[in-house]
């Protein structure tokens, strides 16, 4: 798949089997994204145009426009999905 094959999934990291689940996972998430585009959540409070999908143990953030999908990121479902795009939920409290 061409998510291996561009490094968006080193098999250094978790092996060669390892890869090819998460590779199948994604693929799946994709798939059904690609049939129903607005199947995620708006985002908008974090990034204008954003959307998330929870699709097993991952979120897919991405954005629509009129003829493509832009998976933008990937993210375990335990990781805060703020920290990507520089968000901090500490409002300057010590």
């Amino acid at each position: 798949m061409i998510l291996k094959k561009s490094g968006v999934i080193p098999n250094d990291n978790w092996g060669e089997k390892q890869a090819d689940v998460y590779t199948d996972v994604l693929g799946q998430a994709i798939e059904e994204m690609t049939e129903n585009p607005e199947i995620g959540n708006s985002i908008e409070h974090i990034r204008k145009d954003y959307r998330l999908y929870h699709f097993k143990h991952h979120f897919v953030i991405y954005r629509l426009s009129s003829t493509v999908l832009d998976v933008v990121r990937v993210l375990g479902e335990k990781m805060d999905i703020k920290r990507p795009f520089g968000i901090s939920d500490s409002h300057g409290d010590s």
